[in-house]
Formats: structure tokens, sequence, C-alpha cells
């Protein structure tokens, strides 16, 4: 198996080719010129590392002081400093409401979740609260079977608040180590559809209090990505995010103004469509993914 370091370096390989792309051209040199930290400054943009930090990156970058020729290094110290220590975030619960915009890949997203835990040994349940697809149970349905884990869905109802409580009701009572609620796509824009979003979770809330709450953002949304999560986080508590789409992108570095501007961690990245192509975020792994240093390489 492919270790989780290959395939987030693998994943972040669009957004390292624009990034190194500009270290390349400012690479040997001790000073950078105007022209070079314009160069550098627009690349990073690109990448989606968000304003305020391009602003804390480039200002240290063009100190006197800022010495030396490996301005990888340099970059990586920087925005290292300013990243919070995601060892620290909280252990994901039993239960796991998927929400997000639709087509950030939910659906897809349950069940690599399923297969992550199933392949833990954990026994686990998806519950297909997507009443309004019914090619979202169909591909919860071809998912489960082929993980070997257990679906909860009710083509009969058009309630995602029932079909929620009933598969959390079931999920518990068969004592199911991890319960995956997948809910339908929605703009955040729409107000009726976030009151639905607020009555599932008000509804999962009754039978457990033992809910982590995670986004889905796909990463080529970029910026617009965060004031998604502002949104949803205003109907219900957003604990956690999952970037997906990580390997279609070159804006791989909307991860970090999530984790700052946010204060919310990242759990999981999206690099692929296989069922193992989610895999955990490890802020280590990703820095070294995004300059292109090596799994062994010390970071300084």
């Amino acid at each position: 198996m492919i270790s989780f370091f290959k395939k987030t370096f693998s994943g972040l390989r669009k957004t390292r080719q624009q990034l190194a792309h500009a270290f390349a051209r400012i690479s040997g040199k001790t000073v950078l010129s105007p022209q070079d930290l314009e160069t550098l400054e627009a690349a990073l943009l690109q990448a989606d590392l968000g304003w305020q930090v391009v602003e804390q990156i480039m200002d240290r970058l063009s100190k006197p002081d800022a010495g030396g020729e490996d301005w990888e290094a340099r970059f990586i110290t920087t925005l290292g400093a300013m990243l919070p220590d995601t060892v620290s975030a909280p252990a994901l619960k039993q239960t796991l409401l998927l929400v997000g915009v639709n087509g950030t890949g939910k659906t897809t997203t349950a069940a690599k979740l399923a297969g992550l835990f199933s392949g833990e040994q954990e026994r686990v349940m998806l519950i297909a609260a997507d009443t309004y697809r019914a090619a979202a149970v169909e591909q919860l349905k071809t998912w489960s079977n082929r993980l070997g884990v257990h679906l909860m869905a009710n083509t009969s109802t058009k309630d995602p608040a029932a079909v929620t409580f009933d598969g959390i009701t079931s999920g518990l009572s068969k004592n199911y180590e991890r319960l995956i609620v997948d809910t339908a796509g929605r703009l955040h824009t729409s107000a009726n559809l976030m009151k639905e979003l607020e009555k599932i979770y008000r509804v999962a809330r009754k039978k457990t209090a033992d809910i982590s709450v995670l986004i889905t953002i796909d990463a080529n949304t970029g910026q617009n990505g965060i004031q998604q999560a502002r949104e949803f986080n205003e109907a219900l508590p957003i604990d956690g995010v999952i970037l997906t789409k990580m390997d279609g992108t070159a804006r791989g570095g909307i991860a970090v103004p999530i984790m700052l501007d946010l204060n919310l961690p990242v759990y999981y990245l999206g690099v692929g469509e296989q069922v193992d192509d989610l895999i955990p975020f490890d802020q280590r792994s990703y820095l070294k993914g995004l300059i292109g240093l090596r799994e062994d390489a010390l970071l300084p």
C-alpha cells in the first residue's frame, strides 16, 4: 500500500509544480528583487494560501536578514510557525454527519470514510440521508456491498431527519462503532435547506451527543470554500473539514487559510477516486508536499 506521505505528495502535484516554478526562479539568490517578490507572491496567491498568509510570508522573505539561498526552507519555516498543531485536533466521534454544498464529493467521501474505518476493524454503518438524489442511495448501496459495511436507507420517505433518526437509533442499538450520515448537498444561501440541516442535526442530537460534523469542501473552489464553511457553521457547529479533489487542483494551499481563518482542523484529504484515496491530513507531510521535500527531509 502506498504510504500516506506518498499519497499526500502525489495529491499536491499540481500545486507543487506551480510553486516549484516560482522558487526555481529565485534559486541561488541571496536577496530578492521587487520583481522576484512579485512573481513569488503571485504564485502563492494562485495556490490559494490566502492574502493574510501570503502577506506575512512575503514580509519575512523580503527582509534584508532573510539571508541564505534556501528560500524553500525559509518559506516552510515561516508557514509552519503560523499553523496550529494539528496533532491536538480532537478525535472524531462515533457519529459523523457529513455536510456541504452540491458537487463536493460528499457521498463518495462517506463511502471512503467507511472503508477507512472498516479497515481499522471498526463496525461501520452508512446512513443514506440524502433523500433528494436517488442516485446517492444507489451509490452508497454499491459502495456498501463492495466494502462489506451495513447501509441504512429508507426510500419510502423524503424526510432526511427521519432517516437520520432511524439510522442512528438502529446503529446504536446494534453497537456499531462508527455511524456515517450522508446528507444532501445544499447551497449555503438557501434558507429552507439550511433550516432542514439544522433539523437533521437537532434530531441526531436527541439520540446522541457523540457527533462530529464534517464539511466537505472541493479544493478547486478555493477561497469560496471558506465562505461555505462560515455559512454552514451558522446553521450547525462544524467540527472539521475534509478537502476533496486535491489531486485535480493547483489550489492545494487552501488548507492553510481554512485552519487559520476558520480555526478548524483539516481531518482528511481526498486525492483520487479509489476507496483508499482519502487520507488523514498530516501537517508535516502537507508542508513537504507543497514544496517538494522528500519524506525523510528534516523540516527547519
